[in-house]
């Protein structure tokens, strides 16, 4: 297992930063997502990172050593790439060995490693498939398998999961992640898919248009976000905007129309400042009477209804606002209509403050 520390790594093509001053640092046996839009830099990383890139400036260092001039070959990483990269004229024994041949391991070396390496993965008994013959689930095994038997101190992947069906990549997100952890290898993971990282990762860092706007661990990212980007961009979430009429004693009353709302202070907030409260659908409830102590909420009437089959959405009106309500659809779930009059609430304690960007 080895750490990876990027120092102020900055690309840049021509006029235009691709990764702009970015620092972090991949604690040994991590899993580690880099998460964002396209075009946001995450690959453009991932690719500096195992050499494939040159750096503008800044350093790559793995375990102190700074490796940012070194070729890939000489990173001692293994990398899998998005189409998998499986060579179609080989079987895969072949295609697991390919490393090894190039590395000139012996033949004896080679079978039981190759042996081994299908075992961690599943495929023992499928050495003589070719590419042709397998799913694209056993296409990303090979490719893993493929990498991990050259036994890398560092595994970097590149949306690997993105070319199949959502029943598979649901499947294979929690093997790779069970895998992962069974090797402790630490592992960089490129992904536009909040689930996968909010699954897998030990801790993610949310990019945007070239920067890191937040890192931290999953439940941290989804429930605490840094930035209205970060809120929005990870999850559904609704966005009242309002202003802070009071703070003492570490909370903010927050005014939204004419309803008073309370929540934890954060910095930045004080009385008089604008601000947004950040509300998760699956935190918000509709109910026939009103809450009170350790909820927010007030009047609101329904917008619509979506059925989602395992949760009905719903579109609320809150002082001229809107808050998505998202409720399991149980036998005792609220059944509502558009236009009709509700009452709308959620708990305190899941009321986020951000300054308003």
């Amino acid at each position: 297992m080895s750490s990876v520390s990027l120092k102020n790594l900055t690309k840049a093509f021509g006029p235009v930063k691709a990764v702009d001053d970015v620092s972090v640092v991949i604690e040994e046996g991590e899993f580690f997502s880099l998460l964002g839009p396209s075009g946001c830099g995450k690959s453009t990383t991932l690719r500096m990172i195992a050499g494939f890139e040159e750096v503008t400036s800044g350093a790559i260092e793995l375990d102190g050593q700074d490796v940012s001039g070194l070729p890939p070959e000489a990173r001692g990483i293994g990398f899998v790439f998005q189409n998998y990269a499986i060579f179609p004229h080989m079987n895969v024994f072949e295609n697991i060995a390919f490393g090894l041949r190039l590395r000139k391991f012996s033949e004896s070396d080679i079978r039981t490693k190759v042996a081994a390496a299908l075992e961690q993965v599943g495929m023992t008994g499928l050495e003589t498939r070719m590419q042709s013959e397998m799913s694209g689930g056993q296409q990303q095994r090979v490719a893993l398998a493929r990498v991990l038997v050259t036994e890398p101190k560092i595994l970097l992947l590149d949306e690997p999961l993105s070319a199949l069906d959502k029943n598979l990549r649901e499947e294979m997100k929690y093997w790779i992640k069970d895998l992962q952890s069974n090797l402790g290898i630490t592992t960089i993971y490129v992904t536009h898919d909040q689930g996968e990282a909010l699954t897998m990762s030990d801790r993610i860092a949310v990019m945007n248009e070239g920067t890191i706007a937040q890192v931290g661990e999953p439940r941290e990212i989804y429930e605490h976000p840094g930035g209205i980007f970060v809120a929005e961009f990870i999850g559904e979430s609704s966005l009242l905007k309002g202003k802070i009429s009071a703070v003492s004693d570490g909370h903010c009353r927050f005014e939204v129309g004419g309803q008073i709302l309370e929540a934890e202070s954060q910095p930045g907030l004080s009385s008089g400042s604008e601000a947004v409260m950040v509300l998760r659908p699956e935190r918000v409830l509709i109910a026939d009477t009103e809450h009170s102590g350790d909820w927010n909420g007030g009047p609101a009437s329904v917008k619509s209804t979506t059925y989602q089959g395992p949760t009905i959405r719903t579109l609320l009106d809150f002082e001229g606002q809107e808050i998505v309500c998202e409720s399991a659809n149980r036998h005792d779930a609220p059944q509502v209509e558009p236009g009709q009059k509700v009452f709308v609430a959620w708990p305190k304690d899941a009321s986020w403050l951000l300054t308003q960007d």
